[in-house]
Formats: structure tokens, C-alpha cells, sequence
């Protein structure tokens, strides 16, 4: 019964949307005259216990940070610690806090099935530049993931793992995780339609920390502008399995011009 009156509320919700259906799983929204519908939707919990909801298209990314996943309402804007991003295709990111304001509603958090849904609207800013209205969004059965799980699934779209950090403080958390073993390096790629951060590191890497750049290490951050080398910087391997494939860690570096920070990674590679 439950579950049936939250499906019928998100229906009306979906229904003064007036351009959709709701599916299993999705994240939607009207932002300004557009219509986003996210290619998928997950919620991904942060080492320091928040939540990051996210939808991505291959020309926008929707993120939504909230201090855990109680169903209650939480308020963006100001110096709230909740706040909602916008990044359109050019990489302009409208922002919530401190100028913006809105909020998200958890409305079910089903810890055995790991799902979350919800709604949410929002005004952001780019500071001197636009604003842009965020309105009558949902997400459904968004599927609730944690950076702290050894036990990395395998997704069925070919997702080596985990694989999240922030870019100049906008948090990128890709869709698109790929882990590949060549001669000498293990590879491991996140990347969207807009964007890619990349680390390599010795096939036979130990646990440890590493900084950047050295023999065997490197990272990279690439857009539409070009592919940026780090200056500067440090990986952390907190484990390497190297009968299974499993590799976990952290990192951050600098390039001329992007601070990348809090990297974590927990894949398997091929």
C-alpha cells in the first residue's frame, strides 16, 4: 500500500511535468524553457556520510548534495551544508549556494532494495552572468550506491566501478567508469559526453601513497578546450588485488588551470 500511494504522488508530479512518463528509474526536470530527462539516476554516499544525487545527459549534469536520506525536506541555498548544481554543455555550472535557493524532499529510501526517490525544484546562479528555475523535478528508484563497498557490482552497461572527485569544486561523478590493464599501466577513466578525469598507475602498484607526476603515474583532465596534464599532485592505493582486479584508492592533482579534489576510485579492471 505504501509503496502504491508513493507511485501514484510521483504520477502526479510526472503529470504537471506534462512531457513524460515516469519509468523505473529516472531523474527529470524543467530547467528554464528545457526539458531534462537524465540517461539515468543514482545517489551516491560520500566518505564523509552525505549523499550525492545526480542525472546526466550527454549535455548536462543535474547534482543534488544532501546531508543523508531521512524522508524530510532539504533546503538549498546560503550557507545550508544541502546544495544543487547545474552544468549545461559549455561546463557553465549555475550554483545554489550561496545565492540560489530551493530544496529536495525525500519521499522513500528503501535500504534493502538501495533506492531513493524524491522531488525537487531549485533556483541557481552563474554569478554575473544568468540564473536558471529548476521546476517540478522527481527522481524514482534511483539506485543508492556507497564509496565504501569492497564489493564492487559490476554494472550491466559495462561500469568498471566507482569512480567520483570534484573539478574545481563542482563535484563530477561520471556515468561511464572504465578500468583497462595494458603492457605497463592500469588505466582507470571516468567520463561523460563533456568531460573526462584519468589516472594510470603501474601494473603492479602497491598499496601506498604516490605523488604526481612520476615514473608509471599520471592524470589527466580533458573538456572541449583540450587534454590538461597534472602539475601536481597525489595518489593514494588503499588496495590492489591483483588475482581479482580490484583496485581502490583516492587522489587529487592540479593542471594549469582546474584544482581536481577528493578523488575516489574502487573498480575492477580487464
Amino acid at each position: 500500500m505504501k509503496q502504491l500511494i508513493l507511485f501514484i504522488s510521483l504520477l502526479v508530479v510526472v503529470w504537471s511535468c506534462q512531457k513524460t512518463q515516469v519509468t523505473d528509474i529516472v531523474l527529470q526536470a524543467e530547467v528554464g524553457p528545457s526539458f531534462f530527462r537524465s540517461l539515468d539516476a543514482r545517489v551516491t554516499e560520500n566518505e564523509d556520510g552525505t549523499y550525492l544525487i545526480q542525472g546526466i545527459t550527454n549535455e548536462a549534469v543535474l547534482n543534488m548534495k544532501i546531508e543523508n536520506l531521512e524522508r524530510r525536506t532539504y533546503g538549498f541555498g546560503g550557507i545550508s551544508a544541502n546544495h544543487a548544481s547545474f552544468e549545461n554543455l559549455n561546463g557553465d555550472t549555475y550554483v545554489t549556494n550561496p545565492l540560489g535557493e530551493g530544496s529536495v524532499s525525500i519521499s522513500d529510501y528503501d535500504e534493502e532494495a538501495k533506492t531513493a526517490s524524491g522531488s525537487f525544484e531549485f533556483k541557481a546562479v552563474l554569478v554575473g552572468v544568468d540564473t536558471i528555475a529548476v521546476q517540478n523535478g522527481l527522481f524514482y528508484q534511483a539506485r543508492v550506491i556507497s564509496l565504501q563497498d569492497d564489493n564492487v557490482i559490476i554494472e550491466p552497461n559495462g561500469s568498471a566501478g566507482i569512480f567520483v572527485c570534484a573539478v574545481n569544486g563542482t563535484i563530477y561523478n561520471p556515468y561511464n567508469v572504465s578500468a583497462i590493464k595494458s603492457d605497463n599501466v592500469i588505466e582507470v577513466n571516468g567520463y561523460t559526453g563533456i568531460k573526462s578525469v584519468t589516472i594510470t598507475l603501474p601494473v603492479d602498484v602497491e598499496p601506498g601513497s604516490y605523488s604526481l607526476p612520476r615514473m608509471g603515474f599520471s592524470a589527466y583532465y580533458q573538456d572541449g578546450v583540450g587534454l590538461q596534464e597534472s602539475t601536481d599532485g597525489n595518489v593514494i592505493v588503499f588496495s590492489h588485488d591483483l588475482g581479482e582486479k580490484k583496485l581502490k584508492g583516492t587522489f587529487s592533482f592540479l593542471t594549469e588551470d582546474k584544482v581536481i579534489s577528493l578523488g575516489q576510485f574502487n573498480v575492477n579492471y580487464q
